[in-house]
């Protein structure tokens, strides 16, 4: 009976212990699955680094070039810099667990520092991309205490899958044909994109505006009616990069959209102006724009 009853305790052992093998592999091969689905599907999900990691703003090296070339700052770097993005980012996560995902100023900042970081990595200077000038135009913004609505305001189009999106949205928006945004002087090139879906002309009934609140559903009007009508009323549209001329440019298309008998609310412009002359106080405020890229037109 005795040697019965260890007999039997060694069986439950034995089937418990190959029980919990059995979860081990599965959870093993869990894992693995899903991993390899997690680098299969690149760029997919919001907190993939492939979305996250910042756009180094200037076109691969040649990996076996032995020269110098040019590099976005105007001075000379290895020919073979940058990495090209897929390898960058496959450093960032490399050596980041966890990347920050979020849109507040301290993100953005530690996306630029880990991806600087990662570029070193790999032995290439920071000057071999515009990394360096738009982290300098992001810390700059640390002594504003609305920092974080300012720069969501902003619309910044930092990541390589930001710029994907932006480009395939305001193309939907906007409306324009032919050739808009062709020249720096045109006015297509310059109105501001207006940040929502054109109206349906015939519409009676309101629609939910990009703001939240009801809006004439024959609103806003297209990109390129907008257009025309800024051009119509301004000889002369402001063409520079700095503050004043962006938020001229605002108030123009603003206006423009009103004497179309549309609201400002159906449209995202009178929130990015807020954030632009939310700016004004900061002396270094031109730098600081230019610095962050903004694409505030179609065209751009």
């Amino acid at each position: 009976m005795y040697r019965r009853g260890v007999s039997s305790r060694t069986r439950k052992l034995l089937i418990g212990g190959a029980a919990a093998a059995l979860l081990g592999s599965a959870l093993a091969v869990g894992t693995g699955m899903s991993q390899a689905a997690e680098q299969g599907n690149a760029g997919a999900g919001s907190g993939n680094v492939n979305a996250l990691v910042p756009a180094l703003g200037f076109s691969p090296g040649n990996p076996n070039a032995t020269a110098d070339r040019v590099g976005p700052t105007g001075v000379n770097v290895p020919g073979r810099c940058p990495p090209t993005q897929a390898q960058v980012n496959a450093q960032v996560a490399l050596k980041n667990a966890n990347l920050p995902s979020g849109t507040d100023l301290e993100s953005r900042i530690q996306r630029f520092e880990k991806t600087l970081s990662a570029i070193q990595d790999l032995k290439c200077p920071a000057s071999s991309t515009t990394l360096l000038g738009r982290l300098n135009s992001l810390t700059a913004l640390r002594g504003n205490a609305n920092r974080d609505n300012l720069l969501r305001g902003l619309g910044l189009n930092e990541t390589p899958a930001d710029k994907a999106a932006a480009g395939s949205g305001d193309a939907a928006a906007s409306g324009a044909t032919g050739n808009a945004g062709a020249v720096s002087g045109n006015v297509n090139a310059l109105v501001p994109a207006l940040g929502f879906s054109p109206g349906n002309p015939n519409a009676t009934a309101d629609r939910v505006g990009p703001t939240g609140v009801n809006v004439p559903g024959r609103c806003p009007p297209t990109q390129a009616q907008v257009n025309a009508q800024v051009a119509l009323k301004n000889a002369n549209l402001p063409s520079g990069t700095d503050l004043e001329s962006r938020i001229q440019r605002f108030e123009k298309t603003l206006s423009a959209i009103q004497d179309l008998k549309c609201p400002a609310s159906s449209t995202t412009l009178l929130g990015r102006l807020n954030s632009l002359t939310a700016l004004r106080a900061n002396a270094n405020r031109d730098d600081v724009l230019r610095g962050l890229g903004l694409n505030e037109t179609p065209a751009g």
